[in-house]
């Protein structure tokens, strides 16, 4: 364990925000809360009956509370739940003393067996699972609520009551480390089109609202996927066919409830089966068999984060509907005064409309937005009282030296503005990007990127930036203008001019987030051959709906070609100086994106898939002094799911150019990630989306297309050491290009081959095996071999081999 000082873990928490547990309100003495004896906290989905009255029952929800309205005075109140001794109380000293303490007992499940007949859990698993379609909200027309949400920051184990703990925890002068409250309004339509309004939020000791926790945040709203991710990692969900093959179950109870009966069933992996599954509870109600309270934690220990997720769902008399939501978080590299750090996240939700929006409603492309206009009464926001520490969490952040806020907002900001490539300072704009640039043409490269922002104007964007390059010797800078119209559908104008250097045969297509991003990145260290381009470009952007955005662009590029790598020089009328007057469009569409409005930009909040890009542009000979007449198109395609336990991975990426006299600027050089012979600079890393054994620039092409799948298996087998992890995985590569080139004489000043044959690639890494905590996540190394063959192998089978560096990160 390490502790940490006070003000790091601000931003800490700050970073897993973008990446609270209350004390049951007393206002009603037939309002009751369940809490462990031994934790102080509140315990979910408990079973309330009445003695000799097996009818009458109902069940605690996420905050511990429950109702006994449905008792009277005589009852006497029967309190069982896994994992916690049974307990009996009249109801009568219920009345007097409205809180019931639990205390936990251990009980191995592995020690059930089931006699004769079939374990009576798996009906109902069946049913449900069969009623998934029919449950999940995501499959309604439309549904509409009010979420009430609450982030607090506290310490493991720190009671609710101050002074309890002030004297493990005297910095935190009776509060939690910190705490944030939101309200939002959230609409959704079939297929895919949500978002969620901010509509009101307060923050301890921070003022940007980007920060406010949304219903979304920390835990899927759809508990019916096959797979539940939580921090991007896949759990095999109970309610799935493959959780039939790896989890036991277990029919501990059943209630009957206002809406039939409900059984409660406990669940864990089968004996030998940890990775990505999980144990906890589900409550499944005869009505529709729809589940009714759900909780899920990890079966294992998965690393720095452990967490814990709590869903109830309410009945309306026709559709169930998530209610309650309750997501704990667990970081067990972190500690303060000896104890270790805890993030929760509570959701409430009210006014639930379900398919009563009007059909021509539109719902904003952006996933969320913010509307801080109008000023509400928190006291009527909250579903709950806030309890005496929560308020005092507020109380010590408002009596915080102004400075110290001020670098706490200032940090906030910071944090926000990097997630959109941007530093902002005041008035202005920061690039980071644009600041340090290394490649093997330039170097090093040094500069500066501004940008105005909406603090001068939301309408109109100024972007400038120069870059001098110490190898080349050369100055680069750049300018344009933008005009945001329509900020709902990011519909977007820019203009701009360009004197830089670029890569012949390059990609075009945007940039994403996936898991081709590291490999993009270095490859674009690897450029070595440049094109001078003075260019004058333009764009209209427009995001029409969710995840789905076009733009109509256009330039004029005056490119000359530095052959400074061929053998001889072009023949005479190839094309090195030259203009290419271009215009076409550009799609490109992310599934299940989720994104957020940050400034003036549109930020994608996690990785989505799949990743659909195409281009498509026509250079247009004698407009604006163009030069050549030809089609240019580009297309992309990757996607990312689970099988099992199992990651595939698939990218594809073609381009195709048709014309004549076509210079080499335009033509694919390969999709080799390997430097050059004899370069001294070679990164033995497995980069996805690239060929590992193909040389940088090895091939021509005009007409080209690159296919990889991959396969990543669970674990073989894992062993836990004191700060690491063996947990080997292997993970099987299969990768094929094929391309032509029309006249390849034309370029015999290059050497090259073509791809016509077909060139085919295999690997096989064994990944993570060694897992080192680092930080949040922990850093997997393994090692990998990749062989290149078939009619572009080469004479020495020892040179088409590669030994890679497997690396990889997660929480």
């Amino acid at each position: 364990m390490r502790t940490m000082p006070k003000t790091r873990f601000f931003f800490l928490v700050l970073v897993f925000s973008v990446t609270c547990i209350p004390v049951f309100a007393q206002s009603d003495r037939l309002s009751f809360q369940i809490i462990d004896q031994s934790t102080g906290q509140p315990v979910p989905f408990v079973h309330i009956k009445a003695l000799n009255r097996e009818s009458t029952g109902t069940t605690s929800d996420v905050r511990g509370a429950f109702s006994g309205r449905i008792f009277n005075e005589k009852d006497v109140l029967v309190f069982s739940h896994v994992g916690y001794q049974r307990r009996e109380i009249p109801f009568s000293l219920l009345l007097k003393n409205p809180v019931v303490y639990l205390v936990q007992e251990t009980q191995d499940m592995l020690l059930f067996e089931f006699t004769a007949g079939e374990n009576p859990a798996l009906p109902l698993v069946r049913k449900a699972i069969g009623n998934r379609e029919r449950n999940n909200p995501e499959k309604l027309e439309s549904y509409r609520y009010a979420s009430y949400n609450k982030m607090v920051a506290t310490l493991d184990g720190l009671s609710e009551n101050p002074e309890v703990d002030d004297e493990l925890a005297n910095f935190l002068e009776g509060g939690h480390l910190f705490l944030s409250e939101s309200y939002s309004e959230v609409k959704f339509k079939r297929p895919n089109k949500r978002n969620e309004t901010v509509k009101a939020s307060k923050i301890s000791g921070i003022e940007n609202p980007i920060f406010a926790a949304v219903s979304t945040s920390f835990q899927p709203f759809s508990i019916y996927t096959d797979h539940i991710k939580i921090l991007e990692i896949p759990f095999v969900n109970p309610i799935s066919e493959d959780g039939m093959r790896k989890y036991d179950y277990f029919l501990e109870d059943s209630l009957q409830t206002d809406w039939g009966k409900s059984y409660l069933i406990s669940y864990q992996p089968k004996s030998g089966k940890t990775y990505r599954l999980g144990k906890g509870l589900v409550y499944i109600s005869s009505r529709h068999y729809a589940l009714e309270n759900f909780l899920l934690k990890p079966a294992e220990d998965i690393g720095q984060i452990n967490f814990e997720i709590q869903q109830k769902n309410s009945f309306d008399g026709t559709h169930w509907f998530p209610e309650q939501m309750n997501s704990i978080y667990l970081f067990s590299e972190l500690d303060f005064e000896g104890r270790q750090v805890k993030l929760i996240n509570q959701t409430l939700l009210t006014d639930i409309g379900i398919n009563d929006l009007d059909p021509k409603e539109k719902i904003s492309a952006i996933g969320v937005t913010f509307d801080l206009k109008r000023e509400y009464d928190w006291n009527q926001l909250r579903l709950d009282s806030l309890s005496s520490r929560e308020y005092l969490t507020y109380d010590r952040f408002e009596r915080l030296d102004p400075k110290v806020k001020r670098r706490l907002n200032n940090g906030a900001n910071l944090l926000a503005y990097l997630s959109t490539g941007r530093v902002k300072l005041g008035v202005v704009d920061l690039i980071p990007n644009r600041i340090f640039r290394f490649n093997q043409y330039e170097r090093f490269g040094l500069g500066l990127g501004l940008s105005s922002n909406e603090t001068l104007s939301n309408l109109f964007r100024v972007e400038g930036y120069f870059r001098y390059g110490f190898q080349d010797q050369a100055w680069k800078y750049g300018g344009s203008l933008g005009v945001l119209l329509d900020p709902e559908k990011d519909i977007r104008l820019q203009v701009g001019y360009s004197q830089d250097i670029e890569e012949p045969g390059r990609s075009l297509l945007p940039r994403g987030k996936s898991f081709s991003t590291s490999g993009s990145v270095y490859r674009s260290f690897l450029m070595s051959r440049v094109d001078e381009v003075q260019r004058y470009f333009f764009s209209y952007g427009h995001m029409p709906f969710k995840g789905f955005r076009y733009k109509l662009i256009g330039s004029v590029e005056n490119r000359i070609s530095i052959l400074d790598y061929t053998e001889t020089s072009p023949p005479d009328g190839f094309f090195v100086d030259f203009t290419a007057t271009e215009a076409g469009v550009e799609l490109n569409y992310l599934g299940g994106e989720s994104t957020t409005r940050i400034g003036n930009d549109i930020v994608s909040m996690t990785l989505s898939y799949p990743v659909i890009g195409l281009r498509m542009t026509k250079a247009v000979p004698s407009l604006f002094g163009g030069d050549l007449d030809f089609w240019n198109t580009e297309f992309k395609f990757q996607h990312q799911w689970s099988t099992g336990n199992a990651l595939n991975q698939v990218h594809l990426t073609a381009h195709g150019i048709w014309g004549s006299d076509l210079p080499i600027s335009y033509l694919n050089t390969g999709y080799g990630i390997k430097v050059q012979q004899g370069d001294r600079f070679d990164l033995p890393l497995v980069f996805p989306g690239f060929l590992q054994t193909m040389r940088v620039y090895e091939f021509l092409a005009d007409r080209s297309i690159h296919v990889n799948y991959s396969h990543l298996t669970g674990p073989l087998f894992t062993k836990k050491l004191q700060g690491l992890a063996i947990a080997p995985q292997l993970k099987f590569h299969q990768s094929f290009a094929i391309g032509t080139l029309s006249d390849p004489e034309r370029y015999d000043f290059v050497s090259f081959q073509t791809m016509e044959r077909g060139f085919w690639e295999s690997g096989l890494e064994l990944a993570n095996l060694i897992k080192l905590n680092s930080g949040f996540n922990a850093q997997g190394w393994g090692f990998g071999l990749f062989y290149r063959y078939g009619p572009y192998s080469l004479p020495d089978s020892g040179d088409n081999l590669r030994f890679t560096i497997s690396l990889t990160a997660a929480f």
